[in-house]
């Protein structure tokens, strides 16, 4: 029971995430974890149950030139374990409350048009783990509410990655921390 990333994605651009949250089976063998929209860019994450593994997976999409939500490609991960979704959340549970850990990151080629990569326009993300003190990521003028698991993405498509600064339930700042550099 494979699921249509693109369509999913669309889903999760348009609607957010679900209010409660979405468990794996047999039947439902993909769960919605994250969504990031920049203006004409965006980012989705989704945790999908394999045959005796689970895979991170992570989309990235742009706006062309006829309005319409494109997949660009993206990245994935594997674990030899069948993860469920309740040890996905327990993630955290090692981090200090005001910790954010990049776990990863991706990149996409905007306009494939062009012959050579160089100078051509690319969509990044990074993927995070926050403490369970962190309630909100904050990124320019966006803000990421942390969903109960911990686990966002952040999408950005200049060339310098942006500065994520994290914030506690009371609205303080109370760590920032650097995505990885494009390359």
């Amino acid at each position: 029971m494979a699921y249509d990333s693109q369509a999913e994605s669309l889903r999760l651009i348009r609607s957010g995430l679900p209010d409660r949250p979405v468990r794996l089976s047999r039947r439902r063998r993909f769960a919605p974890i994250a969504v990031d929209v920049d203006g004409d860019i965006a980012a989705t994450r989704f945790l999908r149950r394999g045959v005796g593994c689970h895979w991170d997976e992570t989309h990235l999409l742009a706006v062309d030139g006829r309005g319409t939500w494109r997949q660009l490609g993206g990245s994935a991960s594997s674990s030899g374990e069948d993860l469920t979704a309740d040890e996905f959340e327990r993630a955290r549970v090692g981090l200090a409350p005001h910790d954010v850990v990049v776990e990863g990151s991706s990149g996409a080629l905007r306009d494939t048009r062009r012959p050579l990569p160089w100078g051509s326009r690319w969509v990044h993300a990074g993927e995070i783990l926050v403490g369970s003190g962190i309630t909100e990521l904050r990124v320019a003028d966006r803000r990421l509410p942390v969903p109960y698991h911990g686990h966002l993405i952040v999408v950005w498509g200049s060339r310098r990655p942006p500065t994520v600064t994290a914030h506690d339930e009371a609205g303080r700042a109370v760590t920032t921390a650097a995505l990885p550099r494009a390359r």
